[in-house]
């Protein structure tokens, strides 16, 4: 772990990328507050810059006068305030989460800001687990709304909810080829899937490109889904319509991020660790991990016009 000797070397570190962990029903807003205050207060601890010094002329006019240097109390952090305040850092997110959304965070500290920038631009796939449990549906698809009809669900098996969910990843999949205005069976179709993930031109344009059942204890059911330009009452309703098409009633339980292009869970601060040493020290882990995999600098997938 990096140690600072002063807290002006550590504030000039924070420029960068961080990846944290959001913890569900804490908004983003909350987070920055945090660990901005966070950051604060262990600079205001370290070591600062020696106190300035007042000249003072000290003596009669008309004779000899004295020059010496007299403690400065304007500079003095009892009189001044802290060092350090939250207003001397820039905080922004890449991507949003939404409240009842967990999991993968990144954030940009001071020159960072650039950084979620970009990301946000380049749109990186994001992966999701989504829990849900049968038998109750919600007006709000998730666990907070209000039921509005309740039913069986000892029919369903797993084998069931796998045909479904493949059902729906090749019907999402057929919809985000067909969208790109190309024969499906054209040499240039083939070309333009062969150059990677086709990404929509409208950002609002939610697009999944892979979902899969990882657990299911019934009534409890847990997807985990791939997706871009997804929002959170986008993924609840997924939970809704797999249960809709298993003869069911379901809704949505949970909503975890466990990856944003290449940072995942492995790397994310938990809330304890939100201090400065950490910080800098998984701000770096993010830098090798952007330069290691080219994030910013790759050229962008292909692009669906519609």
């Amino acid at each position: 772990m990096v140690k600072f000797r002063n807290a002006a070397a550590a504030f000039k570190a924070l420029n960068g990328l961080i990846c944290v962990y959001k913890p569900a029903c804490v908004p983003i807003q909350q987070i920055q507050h945090t660990i901005l205050t966070n950051l604060c207060r262990d600079l205001n601890v370290l070591p600062d810059r020696p106190h300035e010094k007042r000249v003072e002329i000290v003596g009669p006019t008309n004779a000899p006068m004295t020059v010496k240097l007299v403690p400065n109390y304007a500079d003095n952090p009892l009189v001044c305030g802290p060092r350090y305040i939250k207003e001397d850092f820039r905080c922004s997110w890449a991507t949003h989460l939404g409240l009842f959304t967990s999991g993968v965070l990144l954030l940009g500290i001071n020159q960072g800001t650039k950084l979620t920038y970009l990301i946000n631009t380049a749109r990186l796939t994001r992966a999701y687990k989504i829990h849900g449990q049968l038998g109750k549906a919600t007006d709000t698809y998730f666990w907070n709304g209000k039921t509005v009809e309740k039913s069986t669900y000892g029919h369903v098996t797993r084998e069931k909810i796998d045909k479904v969910v493949a059902h729906m990843q090749a019907a999402h999949q057929k919809t985000m080829f067909e969208m790109s205005g190309v024969h499906m069976e054209s040499q240039t179709m083939f070309d333009l899937a062969a150059q990677g993930l086709i990404r929509p031109a409208n950002n609002n344009l939610p697009v999944i490109y892979g979902i899969k059942c990882v657990y299911f204890n019934s009534p409890n059911i847990t997807l985990e889904i791939q997706a871009i330009n997804e929002y959170d009452k986008y993924l609840w309703t997924i939970i809704h319509d797999l249960g809709v098409q298993l003869k069911t009633s379901a809704h949505c339980t949970g909503v975890q991020c466990i990856r944003q292009g290449k940072f995942d869970l492995d790397i994310a601060l938990l809330r304890k660790h939100w201090q400065l040493e950490y910080i800098i020290d998984n701000m770096d882990q993010c830098r090798r991990l952007m330069e290691e995999h080219s994030l910013i600098l790759q050229p962008k997938s292909a692009i669906l016009s519609v």
